[in-house]
């Protein structure tokens, strides 16, 4: 299995390596010498790269649009059982489990947004 990964990941690196000297053609082999390509990585943490950035960006970029995607799926999800449940009260409750736990959790992520702001806000006071 990690051969597989491996092969897959790394492969497609391998096979994009061929210089075609700016022009869209590979050079030619009379030409000779050394062909360099620039790979710029970006920085994630867009500013200054300190860990309140990491944190924020972390929260932003990462957590936020994954959980609020999941809180949805869930309860819809719910909803789905609500709709199946036809009455019966073991699956009446699952759903009424279901749906909590969705709140719950969309909660909690809400939550930690909250606090990253204010950690951010009050760092961002005793600055100056």
């Amino acid at each position: 299995m990690l051969a597989v990964v491996m092969a897959t990941s790394i492969v497609p690196f391998l096979t994009q390596a061929q210089d075609t000297g700016g022009n869209g053609n590979p050079p030619d082999a009379s030409g000779g010498g050394n062909y360099t390509q620039a790979f710029i990585l970006p920085n994630p943490f867009k500013n200054n790269g300190t860990i309140l950035d990491l944190i924020k960006t972390l929260i932003n970029d990462i957590l936020l649009p994954i959980g609020a995607v999941i809180a949805v799926l869930m309860i819809m999800y719910a909803g789905f059982l609500y709709v199946t449940a036809r009455g019966d009260t073991n699956q009446i409750g699952k759903a009424h489990d279901a749906l909590k736990w969705a709140i719950i959790g969309a909660a909690i992520l809400l939550g930690a947004w909250v606090i990253s702001e204010a950690i951010q806000g009050t760092i961002n006071q005793l600055k100056g």
